[in-house]
């Protein structure tokens, strides 16, 4: 039995300011008439139905999820009242997925990545079931190959190879965002991989884990398992639980993790120059969406949510138009527009903009 579990509570704070509180990243169209978890949830559903389907999110943004989700089960809507990052909410799903003596495997994905084919996608899943289902029951990651040395993503470096083919392998060491040096090392050597942030697991083995490495978080997630009402205990659940990711809280410190190759085009689409890598350029460079108008520009990120844009001899910019904001940054430092945001905090009526 196979279950998809989607991971839509983030705020992607770096595609301000057509991200807002409101309107998070995986809520945004940012490619065509779909939002980008209205994409994720069609990939799943390639080969899941709605029965196996789980989706957590803020629960401030619930109601948007569910008018973006409209076939998904109510029941299988988690809201979290209190972002506690992803461990708790990976958790809480496969302490659901073990009641009534079920043992699912769990395909876990965050709900605003880019991957645009739904058949390659499937293929790495299909490498990925038959390590996790290995007597073993490993937690597995996938591995996007390394097409740059790019600084804005997690790597995985890979250990020994396992049985179940050329394409898996023990995790030697996971690596956090890198330098450019170091990201080139990454590259030259041939045993790194870009973190996908995608993970495949049978529920108990990842539930064992989880025991393992945040007892705190598990002795507050266990319960769910046999509640009548399970979802009724997420408020305390979520407002004891530590704040912890997957990775740093799980997987760093576990000894049962595995890596799978995959060969699906991927990207984390963590800000306005990554969405400017995907969108298609103009023929000076430029990715432009919206009604744009350009003299003497090139390389540059160009999004009209309504209004016009009009450059005029500039490069390598973002400038970004939605409402009564707009946003014009270098594309060099399109990874910190979290920190303008912390400044646009300490001015006084900032927050409405956020």
């Amino acid at each position: 039995m196979l279950e998809g579990v989607i991971l839509a509570g983030g705020r992607g704070t770096r595609f301000w300011p057509l991200s807002r509180r409101d309107r998070p990243k995986q809520l945004l169209r940012l490619f065509g008439g779909r939002s980008l978890l209205a994409a994720t949830w069609e990939r799943l559903r390639a080969r899941l139905a709605p029965e196996d389907l789980w989706i957590t999110t803020a629960a401030d943004l619930a109601d948007g999820v569910r008018a973006e989700l409209p076939a998904a089960l109510p029941e299988h809507l988690i809201p979290e009242p209190v972002g506690r990052n992803t461990a708790p909410a990976a958790a809480v799903v496969a302490a659901l997925g073990l009641r009534g003596g079920r043992d699912p495997l769990q395909l876990v994905t965050p709900a605003d990545h880019w991957i645009p084919s739904t058949d390659d996608f499937w293929s790495g899943v299909e490498r990925a079931r038959v390590v996790a289902e290995a007597a073993d029951s490993p937690l597995v990651t996938f591995g996007v190959p390394i097409t740059r040395p790019e600084t804005g993503y997690g790597y995985i470096e890979r250990g020994g190879a396992r049985a179940e083919g050329r394409w898996a392998y023990r995790v030697a060491q996971f690596h956090e965002k890198p330098n450019q040096a170091t990201a080139e090392a990454y590259l030259a050597s041939g045993r790194c991989y870009w973190n996908a942030g995608i993970f495949l697991w049978r529920a108990s083995a990842f539930a064992a884990e989880v025991e393992r490495c945040l007892p705190d978080l598990w002795s507050l997630v266990a319960p769910l398992i046999t509640a009548p009402q399970p979802l009724e205990r997420l408020p305390e659940i979520f407002a004891r639980a530590p704040a912890q990711s997957i990775d740093y809280g799980v997987l760093e410190a576990s000894k049962r993790v595995a890596v799978v190759a995959t060969d699906f085009a991927w990207s984390d689409l963590g800000n306005w120059s990554g969405w400017g890598e995907l969108a298609g350029n103009d023929a000076q460079g430029n990715a432009r969406a919206g009604e744009t108008v350009t003299l003497e520009t090139r390389d540059c990120v160009l999004h009209a949510e309504e209004g016009l844009i009009a450059t005029l001899g500039i490069s390598d910019l973002i400038v970004v138009r939605s409402g009564a904001v707009t946003l014009v940054a270098d594309r060099k430092r399109a990874q910190d527009v979290r920190d303008l945001l912390e400044r646009l905090r300490e001015q006084p009526g900032g927050e409405r903009h956020l």
